[in-house]
């Protein structure tokens, strides 16, 4: 039998030092495999998936789910962001650096079951998958009820999956957030629609209902996993997030800690409707401003919720300044903390519409019409930067990591490992 490079590895080191090694640690020695895998799983998911086709043996090593999650790991210690800057018909997909934000072409997403060539639209990023979303619109067909086409994603290997449809939406748009967390590749969908079901407004306190054009209508949730691959309903819901002009289809939404966040309402006191994994709603108020502030000093219209280092907090820009506050929640009580050194003089001007926000490790990242302005956390500096020259109209923009995950099978990488 030919000696491989791993067998001589274990000859020499047993030889060298016999006695310096026991039983156990004279066979505890990395095999050339794994060396081959390790080396292999650093280098880009380009070049990963080009190699799958120059030998079956390629094509299996990288196909196992160790090595997706060696290659997710490696991959999650260098993350970037993923921008789709306007909202066409063909969701064109740019890689851009964290530090030099300079963007770089990456993928074009355009499947061909997509409803009547509507647009997609991004709305959210974890474990190097996406979830984006597009309107379902038939020309031949007059309907009270509207839904959405829910797709996830991988934008390095190009693959999609369309998931089941759900139960469609009286009158509006589902509302959509996706959950997950950084352990685990078992993502869940929920889906908050109206059924249609109406009480007299007089009723309006009943949960669950909420008045629209003189009549109190039902809003409910259903869930969505991976695991199951089905929608399983989880009952009312105790308030409806709220509409955000600059996103379409009512997605603006956070997830932290595998728990999602919407914002309920910017009115005194303000809301934050929140969902676990388990599918458990919390209301949260917002924080509360001095009595005798003035009304642009408090929450304004230009408010955000975003992951600053693991937690939620919320950024709320004012003209020349913002401010930041992080919640702290044991899950019995919460209270916000406001993050000090923010009363700067904010870098964007007054007539600038910051159309979405995301944040990586400890910056800050404001997206206008025109320009990129960066903000971190650290040293309390600014920085503006050119955004592409055809501008952003819709942008999406999320921290991302580069993985081979496949859509469908993503649960069974953690969970049978």
């Amino acid at each position: 039998m030919v000696e491989t490079c791993g067998h001589h590895i274990k000859r020499r080191r047993t030889e060298t030092q016999p006695l310096k090694l026991s039983r156990a640690e004279r066979w505890n020695v990395v095999d050339e495999e794994d060396v081959f895998m390790d080396i292999l799983s650093r280098v880009s998911v380009k070049s990963i998936w080009s190699l799958k086709t120059l030998s079956k043996h390629w094509h299996g090593s990288v196909s196992t789910t160790y090595f997706c999650k060696l290659q997710l790991a490696h991959s999650r210690k260098n993350p970037s962001f993923i921008v789709c800057p306007t909202l066409e018909t063909s969701m064109k997909l740019y890689s851009m650096d964290s530090r030099s934000f300079e963007l770089s072409p990456l993928n074009t997403i355009d499947p061909s079951e997509r409803s009547h060539r509507v647009s997609l639209y991004m709305i959210s990023s974890f474990n190097g998958l996406i979830c984006c979303v597009n309107v379902i619109f038939d020309v031949d067909v007059e309907s009270k009820f509207f839904d959405l086409q829910i797709w996830i994603c991988n934008p390095c290997t190009g693959e999609t999956l369309l998931l089941p449809q759900g139960r469609p939406s009286f009158e509006c748009e589902p509302c959509v957030g996706v959950a997950y967390s950084s352990d685990t590749s078992d993502y869940r969908i929920f889906r908050i629609f109206c059924t249609g079901k109406k009480i007299p407004e007089e009723r309006e306190s009943v949960e669950g209902y909420y008045v629209r054009e003189g009549y109190a209508l039902a809003y409910e949730c259903e869930m969505f996993s991976s695991s199951t691959g089905s929608w399983k309903s989880i009952g009312l819901v105790p308030c409806v997030p709220m509409d955000c002009g600059l996103r379409p289809y009512k997605t603006g939404h956070i997830c932290v800690g595998g728990t999602v966040y919407w914002l309920v309402s910017l009115d005194e006191p303000g809301k934050i409707l929140s969902v676990n994994l388990e599918g458990r709603f919390k209301v949260i108020n917002l924080p509360e401003y001095e009595a005798n502030q003035k009304g642009e000093d408090k929450i304004t219209e230009a408010t955000h919720l975003i992951n600053l280092k693991g937690s939620l907090a919320l950024l709320v820009l004012h003209p020349g300044y913002m401010d930041l506050w992080v919640l702290k929640d044991d899950g019995e009580t919460y209270s916000w903390v406001p993050v000090p050194l923010l009363k700067v003089r904010i870098r964007i001007k007054d007539d600038e519409l910051v159309l979405t926000v995301t944040s990586l490790k400890n910056k800050i990242i404001c997206v206008t019409e025109t320009h990129w302005h960066i903000y971190d956390v650290n040293t309390g500096k600014w920085k503006k930067i050119k955004g592409p020259r055809t501008g952003f109209g819709y942008p999406a923009v999320f921290p991302f990591t580069q993985s081979i995950l496949p859509c469908k099978l993503c649960l069974y990488i953690y969970i049978y490992v």
